[in-house]
């Protein structure tokens, strides 16, 4: 086994130590751990022992615990721990990091817990909290390293060690008397200068920053682009308002990803942990999509009920029904998931939808092409074997057309629904997946029994 993976302590040894009266013991034994491996301990647990084995952390380390808990935890602490003992809790984390916690409880909680916390950090938090929900001045820590451009290197260094365990040192920003920023000293840059050099001569002064109204999740992807381990925050005067971390930022891409891969399956994102949400919130959250979807797979029973006469003369076309509907539809979610991806990243823009979409139908044909051939080549082998009765050159001519013009249909519409969607101002992935494997499905039929007619009449 791989010395560096954690091996935590199964539910059983945490209980057997608690049954037993050894609460030394297990303190003692949490105290190996990080608080991240603390949080699954506790997810592991009855909420009476979880409850038991919070109590037993220290603060420096309790505080953290707090800060990584899923929402049915965290409302089982918030519940059961005393409030004077989360208060002190919270005033011990990054504001940033209080604030996110406070803001997904109830206003009466959020606060009570509020009124407790010592009155600086408590203003620092509705400073926060005043700010619109998703944004930039949400997620950042007012908590941010600002020096003079008239500071020598050596009276910079001695401001540093003047700070409390500031949260993040990795850059340095220069403000001007009023507080805008003008400039970025990396802290490599202030390690290597000569004591007596001043701040402006060794400052960036080409600061890439965010507006405080600034959405999360482009203000996470600045991060990701730019490889930054923060990102300043500014109000509409350029005064340096605080800074977003990467740890931020990668919080904010985990929540953005997963929304996506719930919205691909045609459902509104659940905004709290699975087993935290009710029956009633997971019906809530799917039934809009899922109806849709239901009233619009009649139009494949309206294709089918058109060529009603066609099956009857020709029974054996039915049984190709699922094929052609499988995999226009697969074809079409593998091209929805690579465009939704692309435009994610920014890859592809509207004004890229003719190169996309020449790309796609190139892939469709291949790739239609040689399924069409597969398919002809077993349609015979079965008819020649006597899986199927009635098969002749004619049916497998049909099949073998009627899947390269499926698949070119159907990425054809997979690469336009996400673009366009995107360019309306609606998320792709909720239009994307389900609603292309419906259109595809009627489509598609239509497409197969036109040729039937055609090549079989």
């Amino acid at each position: 086994m791989d010395p560096n993976i954690v091996s935590l302590p199964s539910p059983e040894q945490i209980e057997d130590l608690i049954q037993r009266g050894e609460i030394e013991t297990l303190r003692e034994l949490l105290a190996e751990y990080h608080p991240a491996d603390i949080v699954d301990i506790l997810e592991s647990l009855e909420p009476e022992h979880a409850i038991l084995v919070f109590s037993l952390l220290p603060d420096y380390e309790a505080s953290e615990v707090l800060d990584e808990t899923n929402s049915l935890l965290r409302a089982e602490l918030v519940e059961k721990v005393e409030d004077e003992r989360l208060a002190d809790l919270l005033d011990t984390l990054p504001m940033d990091d209080a604030a996110e916690f406070l803001e997904d409880l109830p206003d009466e909680t959020s606060e009570r817990l509020l009124d407790l916390m010592e009155p600086e950090e408590a203003e620092e938090v509705r400073q926060l909290l005043s700010y619109e929900e998703d944004t930039a001045g949400r997620l950042m820590t007012r908590d941010v390293i600002a020096l003079r451009r008239q500071w020598t290197v050596a009276q910079a260094e001695e401001y540093l060690r003047s700070l409390d365990d500031p949260e993040m040192v990795h850059y340095l920003y220069v403000v001007d008397v009023i507080g805008r920023l003008i400039g970025v000293v990396p802290i490599r840059n202030l390690i290597l200068a000569q004591p007596n050099e001043y701040i402006e001569h060794i400052m960036i002064d080409k600061v890439i920053s965010v507006s405080v109204s600034a959405d999360e999740a482009e203000v996470a992807e600045l991060i990701s682009r730019y490889d930054f381990y923060a990102i300043p925050v500014v109000g509409d005067d350029d005064k340096l308002l605080g800074v977003i971390t990467v740890d931020d930022a990668l919080d904010v891409l985990e929540e953005e990803a997963t929304e996506d891969i719930q919205r691909l399956g045609g459902s509104e994102p659940l905004e709290q942990p699975y087993f935290s949400a009710s029956v009633p919130l997971i019906v809530q959250k799917r039934i809009v999509w899922l109806l849709l979807l239901f009233l619009a797979s009649f139009l494949s029973a309206s294709v089918i009920d058109g060529f009603e006469g066609l099956i009857v003369q020709f029974a054996i076309l039915a049984n190709f029904i699922p094929l052609i509907t499988g995999t226009g539809g697969n074809a079409g979610s593998q091209t929805s998931s690579t465009i939704i991806r692309a435009i994610a990243t920014g890859e592809v823009r509207l004004n890229d939808v003719w190169r996309a979409l020449f790309r796609e139908i190139a892939t469709g044909l291949l790739l239609g092409v040689m399924l069409g051939m597969i398919g002809f080549g077993f349609v015979m082998f079965a008819g020649w074997v006597g899986i199927w009765q009635g098969v002749t050159v004619q049916l497998g001519m049909v099949v073998a057309l009627a899947l390269p013009i499926v698949v070119i249909w159907a990425v054809a519409i997979a690469t336009i629904i996400p673009i366009v969607a995107e360019k309306v101002g609606i998320d792709p992935p909720v239009v994307s997946s389900p609603m292309i494997a419906t259109i595809v499905d009627a489509t598609g039929l239509l497409i197969y029994f036109t040729l039937a007619s055609i090549i079989l009449l």
